[in-house]
């Protein structure tokens, strides 16, 4: 297909870079954007940042008809390989979900501000509230890709015109006719659910630095993230579990905050390139890739947006096993190969 200025595409990569280079709506390689265009759906590639949609080969071409047959046929569309630019790309995992929506123009990030509302246990009632007027649906939380396209698909049967899904534990879906119509209704999502992030505790410097002076660790590039060993109700819903899949996947499935009582030289090493310090706050290894850090700071911004009286809805530990399959790992290997130094830095 000859790609003009009137086919949607370059709309799609200019909005595409704009969202993934804010870190509050997509942290890393996260988030997916889509444009259907005279039967072929275009959708970012598997492991590609969108924040780099304007100097990189982001979207892949896939028959839309033939994507909506296979998922009413129970085939996952993901995965699939096609030759970008000389470039191997992978569909999306939630290549389905984009295909059964009607809407022209899909995308779905991962705003802080939805997943801290998403992983409570009353966010429905609270989305309603916030959402009076608007063409929405709640979505249970329900594992990517084909599970998820079928929830979406049953939630919409009714009612085709909705536009705006949120996906418990996971993020926000916004949909239009255009690019410009799908970027304007999700700054109004935003602008209705915005939450002010509570403030947290300065860190110990002084601790941290001694740490740092040990065994290769070093001091984060964001220094919001010291939020998740300063701000005790952090630490708290931290130690709780797993709160949405990018927690497990690129950070660990399992995350604990270090009593600063038990460390020393001989005890302070840990199968994640971070150490979460009570009290003190966080240090990270020289392994530190950039999607971790970049994950690492929207947890903490997702943390320092739920309130102390919060009921939290965790992913259960079938869940989370469902996560951390073999695809994920290839996932995870995707986004960190795809990761540059251009990556923008998140500012407090």
């Amino acid at each position: 297909m000859l790609i003009t200025a009137d086919s949607g595409i370059p709309s799609l990569l200019e909005l595409s870079a704009r969202l993934g280079s804010n870190p509050l709506l997509v942290q890393a390689g996260t988030g997916n954007t889509s444009v259907k265009i005279d039967g072929v759906l275009w959708i970012k590639a598997s492991g590609k940042w969108l924040a780099h949609a304007g100097h990189d080969e982001i979207l892949v071409p896939v028959d839309l008809a033939e994507t909506r047959r296979r998922v009413q046929q129970n085939a996952d569309p993901a995965g699939e390989c096609s030759i970008r630019s000389g470039k191997r790309l992978r569909t999306s995992v939630e290549t389905a979900m984009h295909a059964v929506l009607r809407h022209r123009v899909v995308l779905h990030v991962h705003s802080v501000n939805t997943i801290a509302l998403a992983v409570r246990c009353d966010a429905e009632a609270l989305l309603a509230e916030r959402f009076a007027g608007l063409r929405w649906k709640w979505i249970p939380y329900t594992a990517s890709g084909l599970p998820l396209a079928r929830a979406i698909q049953e939630a919409t049967a009714c009612s085709p015109e909705t536009d705006i899904l949120v996906l418990a534990n996971h993020g926000l879906v916004v949909c239009g006719p255009d690019c410009e119509t799908a970027e304007r209704l999700l700054h109004e999502v935003e602008a209705r659910i915005a939450i002010t992030p509570r403030p947290a505790p300065e860190p110990n410097y002084g601790l941290l630095r001694r740490l740092t002076e040990t065994s290769g660790w070093r001091l984060p590039d964001d220094p919001s993230v010291h939020a998740l060993g300063t701000d005790a109700w952090s630490a708290t819903v931290l130690s709780g579990g797993v709160l949405y899949p990018c927690q497990a996947i690129f950070l660990s499935p399992r995350m604990r905050v270090m009593p600063r009582s038990i460390l020393n030289d001989s005890r302070t090493e840990t199968a994640n390139p971070f150490l979460i310090v009570e009290g003190a706050g966080v240090v990270v290894s020289d392994r530190m890739t950039c999607p971790a850090s970049a994950t690492l700071t929207g947890l903490a911004q997702v943390l320092q947006r739920i309130d102390d009286s919060a009921p939290i809805r965790y992913l259960d530990e079938p869940e989370v096993e469902g996560v951390m399959s073999a695809d994920t790992y290839r996932y995870r290997e995707l986004v960190e190969t795809n990761s540059d130094a251009g990556r923008p830095v998140f500012a407090s």
